[in-house]
């Protein structure tokens, strides 16, 4: 006689797997990825600057932060604002000049 138990295993185990990517896709809905907080170790390898200018940045006020005891993040937001700050339009409106000769 052929033992079953496998086949009821399996399914159980696809009703766990489809449980488990619907909770997956509830969390996704509320914690959007575009909203996450960066640390200074995100600054630095996303923006590519130095610790010594984070800090420069906070202590003279030009990107806001959270701070939980010695751990420092930076929403979404502060980030673009900083962005949006220093952010520099082209002065010939961004259209390259005409080079004739």
């Amino acid at each position: 006689m052929l033992n079953h138990d496998w086949y009821f295993e399996i399914s159980e185990f696809r009703k766990e797997i489809k449980a488990l990517k619907e909770s997956v896709d509830i969390v996704k809905s509320i914690v959007k990825p575009e909203e996450e907080l960066w640390d200074n170790f995100d600054m630095e390898r996303n923006w590519g600057v130095s610790p010594r200018l984070l800090s420069d940045w906070r202590k003279n006020g030009l990107i806001a932060y959270v701070q939980i005891g010695n751990k420092i993040w930076y929403p979404r937001e502060a980030r673009e604002l900083i962005l949006l700050k220093h952010y520099k339009k082209p002065k010939n409106g961004g259209h390259a000049e005409n080079e004739s000769n």
